[in-house]
């Protein structure tokens, strides 16, 4: 009698723990955290701005799994992500097809419309600054991040398991800030031949007009059980922007102008400016 009820315990013991178990590794929903580190840099649509240097940004966020089978997930969250990449814009101003790209920074040192049939008295007034043969820019943004991901797993080896993952993203715009590098400026007052610098210039106004940013998003990982269904996960993403960081036709940037001396006015030939992040994610998180 002893003998069986020590066997019996025995079997009751064992089914729980491989219950405890199953049920640890089944669970239809786990929530996380993650941080990521991430090279990312723009690629241009226009033959005159090329990708010049790759830049060096970070994000974190909420990871939320909803298990769909045993080795199958749907994966998404919310998050915010710090971007950064230089563009090089084309300068050639003595050509008989010049392209120097210059804009206008108000007394507000905000960046001034350059509207067509602008009069010259408006583009020369007290505290205007023109920035003449801009050659390269480096672009900051800060993005609130939604991906939707299909996670495909093999099953636990040795308490790890591997994926791949694959889907889109959508993003709203929070920030755009730029530094630009510039040959020449002029005032009101004269000219200054010497380049320089301009910092923190705020180029929201000249993003896209809709700050929405869909991509793709795909990427491979591994995570690692802790204990029952903690686990520890790492991976390599990498996202494509489908759409285009800034407007198609700049409003506030020109590569060349036309003057017309009989009214005193000018029109602008615009820079064109279809902007694309791509960036690799280094993920490193936790999922409960």
């Amino acid at each position: 009698m002893k003998k069986n009820f020590i066997l019996f315990t025995s079997i009751v013991l064992l089914a729980n723990y491989t219950f405890a178990q199953d049920t640890d590794d089944d669970k239809k929903f786990r929530l996380g955290l993650k941080i990521a580190a991430q090279p990312t840099w723009f690629s241009s649509n226009d033959a005159n701005t090329t990708r010049s240097k790759t830049g060096f940004g970070f994000g974190f966020g909420l990871v939320t799994e909803f298990r769909l089978a045993k080795t199958a997930a749907l994966v998404t969250g919310i998050g915010g992500d710090f971007e950064s990449g230089s563009i090089r814009y084309k300068y050639d101003p003595t050509s008989f097809a010049p392209y120097d790209v210059r804009y206008v920074l108000n007394k507000s040192n905000e960046l001034q419309e350059l509207k067509d049939g602008m009069l010259s008295p408006e583009l020369n007034q007290s505290g205007f600054t023109m920035y003449n043969g801009v050659t390269e820019r480096k672009i900051k943004t800060t993005f609130v991040t939604i991906p939707v991901l299909l996670k495909m797993m093999t099953k636990e080896i040795s308490g790890f398991k591997y994926f791949g993952l694959f889907g889109a993203e959508i993003g709203v715009r929070v920030k755009a800030r730029a530094t630009d590098k510039y040959t020449n400026s002029s005032t009101a007052t004269g000219f200054n031949t010497s380049g320089g610098t301009n910092t923190n210039i705020n180029i929201n106004s000249d993003a896209a007009l809709i700050p929405i940013r869909f991509g793709m998003n795909v990427g491979l990982g591994a995570e690692y059980r802790l204990s029952g269904s903690t686990s520890a996960f790492i991976t390599v993403n990498y996202f494509r922007a489908f759409t285009s960081l800034m407007r198609r036709d700049s409003k506030y940037m020109a590569y060349d102008a036309t003057y017309y001396p009989s009214t005193d006015q000018f029109t602008f030939f615009r820079v064109k400016q279809g902007l694309f992040l791509n960036a690799v994610r280094i993920n490193f998180g936790i999922l409960f």
